[in-house]
């Protein structure tokens, strides 16, 4: 997606969905936060944001509002906080095989349901790889930590890819580090320790985690370099 971007301050975040900021030149705006998650460390008010402009004609596109919320300026670092994002970046990246880890599957499908579970991908060839990814946008500086509160779903997740490796097929779980020069992630115990008790468990079960960081640029948002995890 490349963006029409308006730079402005963060005034409050009202029900989850919705952004109240001040542009320079235009007064109070709202905007869509296109973020269900707490954003811990990323809605403080009076923080640096950046705002998608859909223009005068947002109402003739279907969309309520003409603005939607993408970065914000927290610790000197610039987030992502567009979690709808995520999905796209990787899927953009493994059709063009920027991921050598995942490179060479001739098939790639989204949305992908196995029992009561969906996942982000699956890869097939002459055999399958199931994909799960995270959009990473809480943390300190370039390192991130999730989840930013209690996951239920995202525990789920971990169980259900640890029971896919048990049945020896490929189970990955993708942290997508969407914070400025971010190199690492690391489970947020202090907010879900169910979450790294888990983590650590599925690693040891043989579930690959990858961490990849993104670029932020006029273009848009595309995948970044190998990070680490940090257990």
């Amino acid at each position: 997606m490349k963006f029409s971007l308006v730079e402005g301050r963060l005034l409050r975040r009202e029900k989850r969905f919705f952004a109240y900021c001040e542009i320079p030149g235009t007064g109070e705006v709202l905007a869509h936060c296109p973020n269900p998650g707490s954003m811990r460390g990323n809605r403080e008010p009076g923080s640096r944001v950046w705002l998608h402009d859909y223009g005068p004609g947002h109402a003739a596109q279907g969309r309520k509002l003409r603005y939607k919320w993408i970065f914000v300026e927290s610790g000197g670092v610039k987030v992502c906080v567009d979690t709808s994002l995520a999905n796209g970046i990787v899927a953009d990246a493994l059709g063009k095989r920027l991921i050598p880890e995942l490179a060479g599957w001739s098939e790639v499908k989204p949305e992908a349901r196995r029992g009561e579970s969906r996942f982000d991908f699956l890869l097939t060839e002459s055999d399958e790889c199931w994909v799960e990814v995270k959009s990473v946008s809480m943390g300190e500086g370039q390192h991130g930590a999730f989840p930013d509160s209690v996951t239920e779903r995202g525990q789920k997740h971990l169980r259900h890819l640890m029971e896919i490796r048990r049945e020896g097929k490929r189970a990955v779980m993708l942290f997508l580090l969407m914070r400025e020069g971010g190199i690492d992630v690391r489970p947020a115990d202090e907010i879900d320790p169910g979450y790294g008790v888990l983590l650590r468990e599925a690693v040891k079960a043989g579930v690959e985690v990858l961490v990849y960081g993104t670029r932020f640029d006029a273009r848009g948002i595309s995948l970044g370099e190998r990070g680490k995890l940090v257990l």
